[in-house]
This record gives C-alpha cells, sequence and structure tokens, in this order.
C-alpha cells in the first residue's frame, strides 16, 4: 500500500499536468468546446457508428450529460445523430464534415502542445519520459480489473 507521501506525489502530478494540459480552462484550445466536449467528438471519430449509451459507457460520462453535450455538437453541425436501422429507439452516432474537420485540428492542436511541453528536453530525456509514460499505461490501464 502507497504511503500518504506517495499519494501526495501522484496527486501532485496530476494536478500540475491537468494545468499544463490546460483542462481547466473553459474552452479547449481556440474552439468553444469544452476538454469533455471534445473528448465525446474525439470518440465519435475513434469509433465508427457510436451510440450515445457506449459514448457514456467509454468515457465514464452520465448519459444525461452525454445527451446534452452531443445535442450542442448536433447544433454545432459536429455531429450526425441518426435512428439505428437495427432498433429505432437506438442511435447512432457519425461527425458531420465540420465535425471531421474539428477533430484533426483538435489533434493538431494536441499535438502541438506536447511538442512544445519536451522541446527543451534533451533525446535521452524524450526517451525516458516517453517510456514512463508507456509504463504508467501499462500498470494502470492494460491489466485486467
Amino acid at each position: 500500500m502507497l504511503s500518504l507521501e506517495e499519494i501526495a506525489t501522484i496527486r501532485s502530478f496530476n494536478r500540475k499536468y491537468t494545468t499544463v494540459l490546460g483542462l481547466l480552462n473553459r474552452q479547449v484550445f481556440d474552439t468553444t468546446l469544452s476538454f469533455t466536449e471534445a473528448r465525446v467528438l474525439q470518440k465519435i471519430a475513434e469509433i465508427p457508428n457510436i451510440s450515445p449509451n457506449n459514448i457514456a459507457t467509454n468515457l465514464g460520462l452520465d448519459p444525461s450529460y452525454t445527451s446534452r453535450i452531443l445535442k450542442k455538437l448536433n447544433k454545432l453541425d459536429l455531429v450526425n445523430i441518426v435512428a439505428s436501422s437495427v432498433d429505432a429507439r437506438s442511435k447512432i452516432l457519425s461527425l458531420t464534415a465540420d465535425g471531421e474537420k474539428q477533430v484533426k485540428i483538435l489533434d493538431e492542436d494536441s499535438n502541438i502542445q506536447i511538442e512544445d511541453l519536451i522541446a527543451d528536453l534533451s533525446p535521452a530525456e524524450q526517451t525516458e519520459l516517453y517510456q514512463s509514460f508507456s509504463t504508467i499505461e501499462k500498470i494502470l490501464f492494460n491489466k485486467e480489473h
């Protein structure tokens, strides 16, 4: 079991990284989207024909909150919401052409943000950082719970 000092170190890192990435900002980069709205948009891009319920489950969001986000993204003409051909009560989500452009911009801006974050690190430090993130991901997210 971790000591309180070890827990504090992890929490401190999380707070600093959240701040560095601007996750507490009202909007992501130069968009009108919140972080959660941007993540929903990216998830729709990742998984073709995903349902609103799968988005909520996949991102750990409340279904009602997800529904409100999807209505906003639809109103902004970023997402299409259509009835499923299998079950008319179910909806299928896809990106509009504007939605695809927005995801591309978000991805490019995110890549630039990370490049800027590590620009002053030596190649060895960049490799060590990458390996550390790979280790964290493997330990926390790729094991059976």
